[in-house]
């Protein structure tokens, strides 16, 4: 006791205390953790620089914890709380003299809206911060940037299987780089991930040398990426697959399952499940085969209840971003109201009149697409509950709510039966396998089955989802 009564002081003066300095060199480990992969490891680390941060009024730690949380979620698909912490960030900019930190928040709404697949929207938001890049005077953080904006811009176009785009902006990246006088852990970085990006739009074209080339190019960047080195060794599953080198790519698809299952990167893992099973099937060893197509199957559904998660609250804040410019007009349309009052009384007169006229406009739009949503839901609801009952009626009424989808159908293979266009009404309908099981009385085991002769007979690849096949169409 007198031991701890006489060192407790000393212990006091020797807690580390909470400075700008010691949080700045804490953001500093965050950066590592995200090249590892170790998300979780760093949400924790930054919600404790939260704290801290807040604790001092340290601005740069709030506006710095807020992104890499923003950008950590995104990476685990948690846009709702991604989402969150990008617009707690947003007040932060305010108090930084660049806008460097802006384009890299505008960065994160874009790996939101690729994750719930609006490309288009994603590829706005990035071209449109390109210029604002080019202003930035430090040149390290203007090519990390634009070499971000780039990367990003060929993983939306890879996604939409525009694989011709794809490339020219990701030897854009490397063309960018090349300008830079020193390559730093971050550009290092950004440019194995485009390296191989550009392998992944070499293989997806059947060009499997150029996408050799683009794995070794990668592998001979000074940088290791944790275990996101998982994508190097799916590319080389892919390369020894398309050459029939069997063996090796099972062996580099175990290897990239299990770093990829290390990082949670599911959407990959779901990938690779689909293509080892591919790959097991060709080699006839149909147990392992089965074994990850039920894993590819569990973890697709699992991945789609995901996506509806998110889809409303991202769709949300795009609704918001939208009405930005829409308030911003009506502000202006307010202060030329305000000076024609102050004006004459004519320009009051005239500017009256037309905001009637646009009420009366904009009420009557509103009440038809009030009545079509109506309309449209009663006959939705009607369909669904036709389908849950397994009632006859149900493929009869589907092509009355439904019109289109049965003849391009049937444009693709002419012989299919009512049966099939049934099971296809159903797939439209988003219904999982599960509840089609249920719902028609068969076991989920079946369903899958009928699910992989219908891709066969219309000619869906295996990593295209059928469920958006069937919406696209």
């Amino acid at each position: 006791m007198k031991f701890f009564i006489f060192f407790f002081p000393l212990l006091l003066f020797a807690q580390p205390k909470t400075t700008p300095k010691a949080i700045d060199e804490r953001l500093k480990k965050s950066n590592f953790l995200l090249v590892d992969g170790k998300t979780d490891d760093m949400i924790a680390l930054n919600q404790s620089v939260l704290k801290d941060a807040k604790s001092i009024n340290y601005a740069k730690g709030r506006l710095y914890a807020y992104y890499n949380l923003a950008l950590a979620f995104s990476m685990q698909y948690k846009y709702s709380k991604s989402n969150y912490y990008l617009k707690l960030m947003e007040p932060e900019l305010k108090y930084m003299d660049d806008g460097s930190q802006e384009i890299a928040m505008n960065v994160v709404y874009s790996m939101n809206y690729r994750g719930i697949k609006m490309y288009d929207e994603a590829l706005k938001k990035l071209k449109k911060n390109l210029i604002p890049a080019d202003n930035i005077k430090n040149d390290s953080a203007r090519y990390s940037l634009k070499g971000i904006l780039l990367t990003q811009i060929t993983r939306n176009y890879i996604e939409k299987k525009n694989y011709d785009s794809a490339t020219y902006y990701g030897k854009s990246v490397i063309q960018e780089f090349k300008r830079a006088k020193k390559m730093d852990i971050g550009l290092n970085t950004n440019l194995k991930i485009v390296t191989l990006l550009l392998g992944e739009a070499k293989i997806n074209q059947n060009k499997t040398d150029s996408a050799e080339f683009y794995v070794k190019s990668a592998q001979s960047v000074p940088i290791k990426l944790g275990n996101n080195e998982f994508a190097a060794f799916k590319l080389l599953g892919q390369i020894h697959d398309a050459r029939k080198q069997y063996d090796s790519a099972i062996v580099d698809y175990k290897k990239a399952i299990e770093l990829a299952a290390k990082i949670k990167n599911f959407r990959k893992l779901a990938e690779l499940y689909g293509l080892i099973s591919t790959v097991y099937e060709k080699t006839g060893q149909t147990d392992n085969q089965k074994k990850y197509e039920l894993k590819y199957n569990a973890l697709n559904d699992s991945l789609k209840t995901v996506d509806e998660n998110n889809l409303k609250d991202t769709v949300g804040v795009l609704v918001e971003e939208k009405q930005k410019p829409l308030e911003d007009k009506n502000n202006l349309l307010l202060y030329i109201i305000l000076a024609g009052i102050a004006g004459t009384a004519v320009i009051v007169f005239f500017v009256y009149k037309r905001i009637k006229n646009n009420d009366k406009v904009l009420n009557v739009k509103e009440q038809e697409t009030q009545k079509l949503n109506q309309q449209l839901n009663v006959a939705f609801e009607e369909v669904i509950q036709l389908a849950k009952k397994n009632d006859p009626e149900f493929l009869a009424r589907f092509q009355e709510v439904y019109p289109e989808l049965f003849p391009k159908l049937l444009k693709i293979e002419p012989q299919l039966m009512n049966t099939e266009l049934k099971f296809c009404a159903l797939l439209f309908l988003n219904f999982s396998t599960k509840d089609i099981a249920a719902y028609t009385f068969v076991q989920p085991q079946s369903i899958q089955t009928r699910k992989n002769r219908l891709r066969k007979r219309l000619n869906i690849t295996s990593d295209e989802d059928i469920y958006i096949w069937m919406k696209n169409l």
